[in-house]
């Protein structure tokens, strides 16, 4: 089958991007990529899901021009949005998904779903366990190699402590990141080594601030830029001895589970995202935002809307980690698992096979 006639959509976010290669890899089918960009106004905005490309920078992205695809590979709302436009102009192509479709599910053929998100079962739901994320180790070793110098030389253990952002229903704020880099540093000075500890792209700008200001003696810090050439994710990944990560980051959480080093999942306060987001439009000061939205968060909680509000579960895919062995709630002995978390690719990708077969057949 020639590569044009299977589509991977890749949108601005790695994470994404990574699942979305990691699957098409995993088929052993030839497949080509699309970049879509997404407007400013987009990127942190909720789009409905339609089949629409109003949230698409045109020129900036590459031409979605015939010969269309027999698949289309896609991932997040955004893309997802675009891969319904697709068939709309091409209603024979199929449509694969990673991640639930919250509209127009039953428009899509496949639909892969961790087993953090909450949805019904139906014929086109591939169930897998962890989401499709791992760090490929020929680019690990190449950046273990890059980053030597500044931190093999750092004391041993080095814990690495990496800081997500704030979801919908729970906050990274800078009293909260203050304090985990605080107890950070109480393991430190008990058992001694150093600490790196490095922001991500959802980390809030006050919540860095609040990290540098507590950062310990000796401890390094990295703030997230994009398209820094000098990120060293990866070389902390090699060359960290123990990773603290906030739950809030799949991403994160998955790449050093997969590594098999010690792994403990940092909680974070209850905290209403739409409450903060009025309260900034409002002009409030920001502490005054934070310790509102955190009551807003507490109160959602304790509700029957609390957990059940969303799509995503976060604390089912910690309890599977936890289960397992592949990570300890932050504050526990850090410990190293006995292996780690399978690569459910494979599972997926068989789904995969089997409708590009459909297709072959079909032509």
């Amino acid at each position: 089958m020639p590569s044009s006639r299977f589509w991977v959509l890749q949108g601005s976010k790695p994470g994404d991007n990574a699942q979305a290669l990691r699957l098409a890899s995993a088929s052993g089918e030839p497949f080509a990529t699309r970049r879509i960009v997404v407007k400013p106004a987009f990127e942190q905005a909720k789009p409905r899901i339609q089949a629409s490309l109003q949230h698409i920078d045109l020129e900036a992205s590459e031409p979605l021009i015939p010969p269309w695809p027999d698949v289309v590979l896609s991932i997040g709302r955004r893309m997802a949005m675009v891969a319904l436009w697709i068939k709309q102009q091409s209603p024979t192509t199929r449509l694969v998904q990673i991640g639930p479709a919250k509209r127009e599910a039953e428009k899509f053929d496949l639909i892969v779903v961790p087993l953090h998100y909450r949805v019904r079962e139906a014929a086109n739901i591939c169930r897998i366990g962890l989401p499709l994320l791992g760090v490929e180790p020929e680019r690990l070793a190449s950046e273990s190699e890059r980053f030597a110098p500044q931190l093999a030389k750092l004391p041993k253990p080095l814990t690495v402590f990496l800081a997500g952002g704030s979801t919908g229903s729970h906050s990274l704020d800078p009293e909260t990141a203050g304090d985990l880099l605080h107890k950070i540093d109480e393991f430190r000075q008990r058992e001694g080594g150093s600490i790196f500890v490095t922001t991500s792209r959802r980390t809030p700008t006050d919540s860095a601030d609040a990290l540098s200001q507590a950062l310990p003696p000796g401890a390094q810090l990295h703030c997230w830029k994009p398209d820094d050439p000098d990120n060293p994710y990866l070389g902390l990944l090699a060359h960290g001895d123990r990773f603290v990560v906030t739950g809030d980051s799949i991403s994160m959480l998955i790449e050093v589970a997969r590594l098999g080093k010690p792994l403990a999942i940092a909680s974070l306060r209850p905290a209403n995202r739409t409450v903060a987001m009025a309260l900034r439009a409002l002009k409030l000061p920001r502490s005054w935002v934070w310790a509102l939205s955190r009551i807003a968060g507490e109160i959602i909680e304790r509700t029957p809307l609390g957990s059940g509000a969303g799509s995503r579960d976060f604390s089912l895919l910690h309890e599977l980690i936890y289960e397992k062995g592949w990570a300890v709630p932050f504050g526990a002995p850090f410990a190293a698992p006995i292996h780690p978390p399978p690569d459910d690719a494979a599972i997926a990708a068989a789904r995969l096979r089997a409708l590009l077969a459909e297709d072959q057949r079909r032509t």
